[in-house]
């Protein structure tokens, strides 16, 4: 009898093996058949976040294989970072955790934020919801109706986290505009500020969305309780065209570098992610499920009945392209911000 060299018997195995039909492999509908998918949000409930995050949670479960159930789970703290954490540490990285982060969060590793315990080029990007633009309100009866009135006397403005936006925003609008707001700390979310301003104890807010507004604080519109300033971003919102662009009162080139990074990533209004190393295969399914989703028309309705936008969606490429530019920004740009947003 002849004898077979352990590696021929290896070989032949190999060949049993790639032999299988690919059926064999749990697939991504099996995988996910009878699972709950937990989606998480860093904010609280009733926060534009959070509405966002609910809106994509009734519809996303319907064109991921298996239809899994959606869970929205709320994990307020530090401005979002403690839940954004948890995304890249904590869950598991096999495709059952999904959050909607806010955009604000995606550059806290540039700048060196011991806080910031991810990489935000890691995550498994499934898209956006829309291309927002961030704006500087002021509430009504405060008297301050324009960025100019800004630059004339103290404006007391409220703010979710040291890292977040709504501190960082006015900062800068202080160092290259020459305005005058003064950030006050410590509220959980973006109701608890707008609560505040109702209440007389903050004269506005200097990062609350436009669709956020339309959507948490409609009746802010109606009765025209507020007044906006300024839009924070690289390009204006179409309903607001004769309210100032930021990127317009750059006064200089290196202003508009520092203001490209700060608001470039408007681009990615509504991103949504899913935590690093997911298989490929799973990620490929949650992205053509997030793309589906967006132009359900289920969804749509739904988002028009509660005043969101979801218009302008972008792709997970497109939001993996906004990092790789907004990581790529040239490093004595990123030192003239950083230095900016740690003033005391």
């Amino acid at each position: 009898m002849r004898s077979v060299s352990p590696g021929g018997v290896l070989g032949a195995l190999l060949l049993i093996v790639a032999g299988l039909p690919a059926s064999a492999q749990p697939s991504v509908e099996s995988f996910y058949k009878d699972k709950r998918v937990r989606m998480l949000v860093g904010y609280g409930v009733g926060t534009g976040n959070d509405l966002y995050l609910r809106l994509l949670a009734r519809h996303l479960g319907q064109h991921i294989p298996g239809k899994p159930t959606m869970v929205p789970e709320n994990m307020p703290g530090a401005g979002g970072i403690v839940m954004f954490n948890h995304l890249y540490n904590v869950a598991p990285r096999d495709g059952t955790v999904i959050a909607h982060p806010s955009r604000s969060l995606v550059t806290e590793p540039l700048y060196g934020n011991a806080q910031a315990r991810y990489d935000a080029q890691k995550f498994g990007w499934l898209g956006s919801m829309n291309r927002d633009v961030a704006t500087c309100i002021a509430w009504g009866k405060s008297g301050v109706k324009t960025i100019e009135d800004a630059k004339r006397r103290e404006v007391a403005v409220g703010s979710t986290g040291a890292s977040a936006e709504s501190n960082y925003f006015p900062k800068l609008l202080n160092a290259v505009l020459g305005t005058r707001f003064k950030t006050v700390l410590g509220y959980p979310d973006s109701g608890a500020v707008g609560i505040a301003m109702e209440r007389g104890e903050l004269d506005g807010y200097c990062s609350f969305t436009w669709a956020a507004i339309k959507s948490a604080r409609p009746n802010w519109l109606e009765h025209k309780q507020i007044n906006v300033l300024l839009q924070l971003s690289m390009n204006k919102h179409p309903e607001l065209p004769d309210v100032p662009l930021v990127a317009d009162l750059a006064p200089d080139e290196a202003s508009r570098q520092i203001f490209t990074l700060a608001f470039g990533a408007q681009k990615m209004g509504r991103p949504v992610a899913t935590a690093p190393d997911v298989p490929p295969e799973r990620l490929a399914a949650l992205r053509r499920a997030f793309d589906a989703a967006m132009q359900d028309a289920e969804l749509r309705e739904d988002a028009r009945r509660n005043g969101l936008e979801v218009d302008g969606p972008i792709t997970g490429a497109e939001v993996d392209a906004v990092l790789r530019d907004l990581y790529a920004t040239p490093k004595a740009i990123v030192q003239k911000f950083e230095a900016i947003r740690n003033e005391r």
